[in-house]
Order: C-alpha cells, then structure tokens, then sequence
C-alpha cells in the first residue's frame, strides 16, 4: 500500500510586495461534509505548522489566529477550504471459493505374443480416480487509505486583491499524520514568500 501526495506550484502576483506584510490573519475553516470537526483539526494544524516555522503566532477568542510574519504594515488573509477528507476503513470482504474436483481414469493395455503359436493375448485394465472438491470460505480484510486535499488562498486585506493560492492533497494510513503531512507541504510554500 502506497503512501503519496501530490501539490502543484502555487500561483503568486509576482507584483505583490510580500516584505510590506507584517501579518496573515487566517479565516475560520469549515468543515468538510464528510467528518464534523475536520476544520478545527485543518485549522490547529495550520496555525501549529507556522509555529514550527519560526513564526510567532497569535489566538482570541474574539477573532481568528493571527500569523505575525514580519514588520510591515499590510495584512494578508488567508482562507483554507477542505476539498477532500476521507479517514481510513477497514473493509471485511467475504470469499467462497468452490474447487469442484475432477475425475481421471488411466487405461492400461499390453499384449504378449507367443513365439511358437500365432495367437496374441491383448490385456487391458481401467483405473478411475476422482477428487471431490473442496469448498472454502471465509473473510479477507482490506484497508482503504486517508486521504487529504486542501485549497489556500491568501488576500490582500486592503485591497482585496489575490496575491497567492495552491493546492495540496496527501494520502497515508492515518488521518491525524496525513492532516500533518498535507498542512505542513501547504505552509512550507507560504514560508517561502517572507523568507
């Protein structure tokens, strides 16, 4: 079982001054339909992985998490949609198998001649075999993987204007490491643009 990831390079305004920016407030992300909770979870990982990044990091009650990310005075927001999440399942997948047997016979023959008299004796014997079958059944047991797919996007605050977005999905084995995976390769790109 294969474990992969696939994000394609992100879209940037290469007219936009990432080094005027001194925070990135990061808008509440909504759950995806398939598992309640699932933003709250893309979102605690979002702001952890800024974290691990060196960045200082902000939360209130009041408003959402807030990225400081240099000393300028423009803001950027950056909003995350869930495209995909699936968690893993086992799968019991039952089986018959039925062998239904076979039968074989063998025929012997042979024949002796008598030198001195011109009659031949011709023998023959029959040899039948047969194999009943067998029936098995039981339960094979398959996992399906977590998989993982995110959109980002970040605003000019003031503006409006769209200065970065990109994609990102990961499938693993489990959902809380493939979560991890997914959110860190999406903030490693962001990284980029204030370093």
């Amino acid at each position: 079982m294969g474990i992969s990831g696939c994000w394609y390079g992100p879209a940037v305004n290469s007219n936009y001054d990432f080094g005027k920016v001194g925070i990135i407030n990061i808008d509440e992300v909504r759950d995806h339909s398939n598992l309640s909770g699932s933003g709250e979870m893309v979102q605690t990982s979002l702001t952890h992985n800024f974290l691990k990044y060196g960045f200082g990091v902000t939360e209130s009650d009041l408003s959402g998490p807030v990225v400081n990310v240099g000393n300028g005075d423009q803001s950027l927001k950056l909003s995350c949609i869930i495209t995909e999440f699936t968690d893993s399942k086992v799968i019991v997948v039952p089986y018959h198998h039925e062998d239904r047997g076979y039968t074989k016979t063998t025929v012997d023959q042979s024949s002796e001649a008598d030198a001195g008299n011109e009659k031949a004796e011709t023998s023959a014997s029959t040899t039948t075999t047969t194999h009943g079958g067998v029936v098995s059944q039981g339960n094979r047991v398959e996992y399906t993987q977590t998989r993982v797919g995110i959109m980002l996007k970040m605003l000019d605050s003031g503006s409006g204007s769209l200065v970065w977005s990109s994609s990102y999905w990961y499938s693993g084995l489990e959902l809380h490491r493939t979560i991890e995976i997914c959110v860190r390769n999406a903030i490693s790109q962001v990284t980029k643009l204030f370093y």
